[in-house]
């Protein structure tokens, strides 16, 4: 899928949820892009759960596309600074060189743990994987690891700063990582 198409797609997203509550996410490096749409799964009839569109490239020609759904909320008990989610994310990925194509179905958590402190600031780390048995294509397994510190400078956006590990295994042997930087982000909720 050509990048001009994939980001067709996002702002068509973008101007489906529009009318929905939402984040919008990007995470910029030196040599990477991620954006990222979370939306309510209320606007599918199903609520209770976020619905994660992800559209991630980089300068080498690599593109990802992934597809979510993740339940989020705060652990049973009064006061808990954490917050978890758990969830499953489909995954697409055109790696130019070499020249294959990855396509997995991956499970996941993320846990949070927020900081009190006068301006709310929150640690995180997010983890999926999909084994050979979920991995098609030229595929044999992929790892999707994401952390990250976020603070709240405004009522509805946050900065933060985060690492992020991709990595795909290959059937024929060998492994690509995608992704494996340091990045700085934005989080605009809507």
């Amino acid at each position: 899928m050509q990048v001009r198409q994939l980001l067709f797609a996002m702002v068509a997203l973008g101007a489906m949820f529009s009318s929905q509550a939402g984040d919008f996410d990007i995470a910029l490096s030196e040599e990477t892009a991620s954006l990222e749409l979370i939306a309510d799964s209320d606007i599918v009839g199903v609520g209770g759960a976020d619905l994660l569109f992800g559209l991630f490239f980089n300068e080498d020609d690599d593109y990802m596309g992934s597809l979510g759904i993740q339940a989020y909320g705060v652990p049973a008990g009064e006061g808990q600074p954490f917050s978890l989610g758990l969830g499953g994310k489909l995954y697409y990925a055109a790696i130019d060189k070499p020249d294959l194509r990855v396509s997995a179905l991956g499970l996941g958590a993320t846990l949070k743990y927020h900081i009190p402190s006068n301006m709310p600031m929150a640690l995180g780390v997010e983890f999926y994987y999909a084994p050979g048995i979920t991995s098609f294509q030229d595929a044999d397994q992929l790892f999707d690891i994401r952390t990250r510190f976020s603070i709240d400078v405004l009522p509805s956006a946050a900065a933060f700063i985060g690492y992020r590990f991709t990595t795909v295994d290959f059937e024929a042997g060998g492994d690509h990582d995608l992704d494996e930087r340091i990045h700085l982000g934005i989080r605009i909720q809507f």
